[in-house]
């Protein structure tokens, strides 16, 4: 049989979902601006919130509250207010069980006072209906999930004793003082939570979701309400200034997710490793009228010296400003995804106005439990081996290791957070998370966001995945702010491929040459370097530029130095993409393509640190500047795929990878047994030095080529001579004599035969000898006017051969020359291609865009038509 509670519960439930339907159609909402509720008072409406109270003889706690605190004249009079109030037997169940401590009305301290009240009271007047709906005109229904309530930042402030204080560097001076310090958890003031059926359901909320959240204690049904987890018995008590909405129980304000794991005994190690980002920033002019600790002193009567706010160094913090610096201005290297400890934390940009976006989410930590912890730490299948093996203990591993610990676990959106939605939720390398509700313990929320108590460690991609050596070595930072600074560590620590990742260190980016100098007089090297310093993060990386003697390896003159952000991103994003392999560069071939689309070649893998080397373009071409080449030594391996991994990592410590300054105009030029075909490629419009009159090349580049890897196959000298006397190809020679005899039709006709059949030897995609077999038809540079398509090869490299099959259907395919010639392999020849950001090439400061060739003699020419 239903209690008197449970009919009167389910009678005003029906009437708000009621209300709801008809204020939906009507788009009519009740909020401050409806109602002019300080100068009138509405027809029909009730007594004052206070009158009311005080007639119904069971709220005498509330009106005991507003009388001790001064707020009687307020509730009395006309207004706008909001309250939400538990009646007398709610209160001695809460003086019967409750954290304060406190057993009757007279044990309250006028801040647990002020809680009481305040902190469950709005500054507007709200009906249920309304409570979801964000301000505008008109409102928008059903995103509203917080409100700050009626209370400040000053009614409860903390004051903390030494030994309550976090143990990390920034709190020791406070702690070895030995006296107690008046610090606020945060200095905004509490929201309260809502739930409410329309909120609900806009967001796609489910009613097991809800139970869920209050650890299946409750069992919401259509219409329920509640407000820090208290549910509404009586909802929508008109008053003539403003709204009562009777509670079931007492409503107590919510701590903060970071005080909330701060204050359970089964979330101890998660919270020391937690505490190390937090730091007590003092109010920085303690001494000024208006300022935090003048106002402390004068409420409270108190005479201290300064009052601190307790703070997380965090990427978002209070305002949605980043804190990277410590109280005493310095840089913080390491920062959390958001500063817990926030009240007012909000998901997304707060590009609204006014609160609004606080009041549509807040966030969610994972927290594991102690049990969790050591599992992870000591368990039998190693799992936390990865960083125990390394450093023995969770004191001994960095900040920077420990923040991606933390930053997996805190998600930025408790609206997408919900067990209905956790296929959703994605990790650090935005692969499923794999969330599963048997692996929560339980919920706890707060009132910036919710934290889930969880049975097992979530970790970060990034502990296993290729990436993580420079997450753990400071003689990396330079490349791990790339990576990071660039986005790709989500790339790198994706588990949905394999990489091979070459990873320069500091030293070996001090010998980085820098290709936009390759369009200048003189050669350029950039020496990078780390300052940890700096609070700004972009300011961290800068390089020293010096001239550069390409043959003696000689540093000249000391040139500058390059800060400016957008140089020195431009130049680590050509380093890492041309350090980056997707795939196994120990599976038995040489040549592997790299993110950038350039070729590396790497050598004696089965010798691994005794001997395996790794070379660019630079190295193979350039090489030592005595015409050897000079591929750098590989001096440490990280095999993260026995880790359960995406690949391995390999150390350079001599240089980094480089991209050779020779174009395809070059390779052709230097080998006489190019000749015939260079000497076609000099009369054709195929050449640039600069492109749409914008971008200067490092060089004479092809004007085919547009931010892609290509292969260029050139005839044999003695079949493009063949070709020319038996008439089936023009000569240049040709052309222009009929131009000087006013041929003009023989000379364009000849000029374009030429052309195309140069555009068909240049095709998509570089296939090297000795690299992965591939096979296909892939495009050249030569349309088929009667397709609007481009001409094909079917082209085949498998082992030490490439064989080509042109479009006339030859009778037999051409291949390329594997063999020595005069000594020489004209097979496999690297060239890269660079245009700069600026039309003049002695102007430009950063790189445009990037092609790759390789070039290879084949045996005799393709014919794209009989």
């Amino acid at each position: 049989m239903k209690t008197e509670r449970q009919i009167l519960r389910r009678g005003w439930r029906m009437v708000a979902l009621a209300a709801g339907v008809l204020f939906a159609g009507g788009n009519v909402f009740t909020s401050c601006t409806d109602y002019d509720l300080d100068e009138r008072t509405p027809d029909g409406w009730g007594s004052s919130i206070y009158s009311w109270l005080d007639e119904q003889g069971n709220f005498t706690n509330t009106v005991r509250m507003i009388e001790d605190l001064g707020y009687k004249e307020v509730l009395a009079k006309t207004g706008s207010k909001t309250l939400f109030v538990a009646d007398d037997a709610a209160y001695d169940r809460f003086f019967s069980n409750n954290s304060w401590g406190v057993a009757s009305y007279d044990q309250l301290t006028v801040s647990q006072k002020k809680l009481l009240l305040f902190g469950s009271m709005l500054d507007n007047s709200m009906q249920l209906s309304t409570l979801p709906s964000v301000q505008g005109t008109p409102p928008t229904e059903g995103e509203c999930m917080r409100r700050f309530a009626s209370s400040s930042v000053y009614d409860s402030v903390s004051v903390l004793m030494p030994e309550q204080m976090p143990e990390n560097r920034y709190w020791k001076y406070y702690r070895d003082k030995g006296t107690p310090m008046v610090c606020m958890t945060d200095n905004s003031v509490v929201p309260l939570l809502f739930f409410i059926e329309k909120q609900l359901a806009n967001k796609r909320i489910t009613n097991d979701d809800y139970n869920f959240l209050f650890n299946y204690t409750t069992n919401r049904q259509a219409g329920d309400a509640s407000v820090n987890g208290v549910e509404v018995e009586e909802g929508n008590i008109k008053c003539s200034n403003g709204f009562i909405h009777r509670m079931a129980e007492v409503i107590t304000p919510r701590p903060n997710m970071a005080e909330l794991i701060a204050s359970k005994p089964n979330t101890t190690v998660f919270n020391s490793l937690l505490e190390r980002y937090c730091a007590p920033y003092p109010d920085r002019n303690p001494n000024d009228n208006g300022s935090v600790t003048q106002q402390y002193n004068y409420l409270y009567q108190a005479n201290v010296d300064t009052v601190f706010t307790k703070r997380f160094f965090s990427d978002k913090s209070v305002g949605g400003a980043p804190l990277n610096q410590t109280p005493a201005g310095k840089a913080v290297l390491s920062t959390l995804k958001f500063d817990p400890e926030w009240n007012a934390y909000y998901a997304g940009l707060n590009n609204l106005e006014g609160n609004i976006a606080m009041q549509r989410d807040m966030a969610v930590m994972m927290v594991p439990s102690d049990e969790a912890m050591d599992a992870y730490w000591n368990g039998e299948d190693g799992e936390g081996s990865v960083l125990k093996d390394y450093y023995g203990s969770w004191d001994n591993v960095p900040d920077k290791v420990v923040a991606e610990l933390i930053n997996v676990n805190m998600l930025s959106s408790f609206i997408t957070s919900v067990p209905s939605k956790f296929n959703n939720v994605l990790n650090d390398a935005n692969d499923p998370m794999g969330l599963e509700k048997s692996m929560i313990d339980s919920v706890w929320l707060g009132c910036n966001g919710a934290v889930y108590l969880t049975k097992k460690v979530y970790t970060p991609t990034s502990y296993i995945s290729v990436l993580f050596p420079a997450l753990i070595n400071e003689t990396m930072q330079i490349i791990y702010w790339a990576v990071e600074d660039l986005q790709y560590n989500v790339y790198l620590n994706s588990l949905n491929a394999e990489y091979s990742f070459f990873i320069p260190t500091n030293k070996a980016l001090l010998e980085y040459v820098d290709p936009v100098s390759y369009g200048k007089g003189k050669t350029q090297l950039y020496r990078f370097h780390y300052d940890p310093t700096k609070v700004n993060k972009t300011e961290r990386v800068w390089a020293s530029q010096w001239n550069y003697d390409l043959i003696t390896r000689e540093l000249g003159d000391s040139i500058g130095e390059i800060r400016d952000y957008g140089q020195i991103r431009n130049r680590l994003k050509d380093i890492l993409e041309t350090h980056i392999v997707i795939g196994n560069v120990e599976d038995g071939h040489k040549y592997y393509r790299t993110k950038s689309g350039a070729e590396i070649r790497v050598d004696n893998v089965e010798l691994g640190v005794e001997g395996m080397t790794v070379a660019g373009s630079f190295q193979i071409n350039e090489g030592d500047g005595f015409g050897n080449e000079a591929p750098i030594p590989v001096s440490v391996i990280y095999d993260q795929k026995s880790q359960g991994g995406n690949g391995k990592s390999y150390i350079l410590e001599a240089g980094p990878i480089l991209g050779t300054r020779k174009t395809v105009h070059d390779i052709l030029n230097e080998h006489e047994e190019f000749s015939k075909f260079s000497e076609l490629m000099a009369g054709s419009s195929l050449y640039e030095t600069i492109r749409d009159n914008a971008y200067a090349c490092g060089g004479t580049n092809i004007s085919l080529f547009n931010t892609y890897h290509y292969s260029v196959y050139v005839p044999t000298n003695e079949s493009i001579e063949e070709l020319q006397r038996t008439g089936k190809l023009p000569t240049w020679e040709a052309v222009s004599a009929a131009t000087e005899a006013g041929d003009l039709t023989g000379a364009t006709r000849d000029s374009l035969a030429i052309e195309n059949f140069l555009r068909y030897h240049i095709q998509d995609n570089a296939l090297f000898i000795d690299a992965a077999p591939e096979s296909g038809d892939f495009e050249t540079a030569l349309i088929d006017p009667s397709t609007k398509r481009f001409y094909r090869i079917s082209a085949s490299s498998e082992g030490n051969q490439i064989v080509l099959y042109d479009n006339a259907k030859s009778e037999e395919p051409s291949r390329v020359v594997t063999t020595e010639v005069n000594g020489k392999k004209l097979y496999n020849l690297m060239a890269r291609e660079y245009m700069y950001n600026n039309k003049d090439a002695s102007l430009a400061n950063g790189i445009e865009t990037t092609s790759s060739a390789v070039v290879h003699l084949i045996d005799k020419p393709l014919f794209y038509k009989k």
